[in-house]
């Protein structure tokens, strides 16, 4: 059975705000529900969709928790923390094993910029983060493919 509208609109609404790019975007759907387009998305495969961008920090409106708190100054945006999370998606597979996300994405914010969490990141640092993420992605991915032998 089809999704209703309302269901791929949340699909879509989440991977702009993960900033996945369209291959990203359609390799998630790919792993996570065999399919490169979500209107051929069924319910079960909607729920995993849903539930791998939830782990990549995609909040529902209607599940959202409090925002991140206004007054941190000087401190990581929560859309930057966002675009992390989505970029270090993108190196799954290639950059670090699938199914440890948070654990290798704590240590390399712990090697390379000596942070435990991202929630302690500075604007400074999760600019940087970010452009090193940009970095190592286009190093090691060409055309969405991952170029570097494990």
């Amino acid at each position: 059975m089809a999704l209703q509208k309302r269901h791929l609109a949340i699909i879509h609404i989440a991977a702009k705000e993960l900033g996945l790019d369209d291959e990203a975007y359609r390799k998630v759907l790919q792993t996570q529900a065999g399919v490169r387009s979500a209107k051929h998305l069924n319910h079960r495969g909607f729920r995993a969709v849903m539930k791998h961008f939830e782990t990549r920090g995609f909040q529902p409106r209607s599940a959202a928790r409090r925002p991140m708190p206004s007054n941190r100054a000087r401190m990581a945006t929560a859309g930057q923390i966002k675009k992390i999370y989505a970029q270090w998606a993108t190196l799954e597979g290639c950059w670090y094993e699938t199914g440890s996300f948070w654990k290798t994405l704590r240590g390399f914010l712990q090697k390379r910029f000596r942070v435990k969490h991202e929630k302690f990141l500075t604007l400074e640092k999760a600019g940087q983060v970010i452009e090193a993420l940009k970095s190592i992605g286009s190093r090691i991915m060409h055309n969405g493919k991952c170029m570097v032998k494990k």
